[in-house]
């Protein structure tokens, strides 16, 4: 009898576990009123141009700014395990997998990267119509020079290497 309880004690451990380290590896919510960006250390304030990435030991990593979390995953790619941003329309969380990005120098983000991201291309695209910008994929943001993006305002070669509208 007590090997059977014990049985299911580690089995009911293993289990609770398994979902908590699951967990681990989803984003974490942002608090404005606390939390701040892993690269530039200024406060998080806009939750639609945040970001987050979550290490391979389950720590999350917040950036106030895509262009942040870009940096920070150059100079970390081999402890990456998961990456998510907001999507610009709805500021739900989603994998940078699957996203579309727009980059501009009318687009204002916290540090002026310019980068916003959307959960479908016809939402990217219709704000590119109304606002500007280049679009991006998202190898093309993590591969992109993102100091000289923010430097250059996006001048016509700061972004060489990204997917125009006739590419996608």
């Amino acid at each position: 009898m007590m090997r059977k309880l014990s049985l299911v004690m580690l089995l009911l451990f293993v289990i609770l576990t398994g979902c908590s380290s699951q967990d681990a590896f989803e984003p974490q919510p942002i608090d404005t009123t606390v939390d701040s960006c892993d690269e530039c250390h200024m406060g998080i304030q806009d939750v639609k141009a945040s970001s987050e990435v979550i290490l391979k030991d389950g720590t999350p990593k917040k950036f106030d700014d895509i262009g942040c979390m870009v940096l920070f995953i150059k100079d970390h790619q081999e402890e990456v395990a998961n990456v998510f941003v907001h999507d610009y329309v709805t500021s739900e969380w989603m994998d940078l997998n699957n996203a579309t990005f727009i980059q501009g120098s009318k687009i204002k983000s916290p540090m002026s990267y310019g980068f916003v991201a959307f959960s479908s291309t016809e939402e990217a695209k219709a704000f590119q119509t109304e606002n500007g910008g280049e679009l991006f994929t998202p190898e093309d943001v993590l591969k992109a020079d993102v100091k000289a993006l923010k430097d250059a305002g996006h001048g016509s070669d700061a972004g060489a290497g990204h997917e125009t509208e006739h590419n996608m």
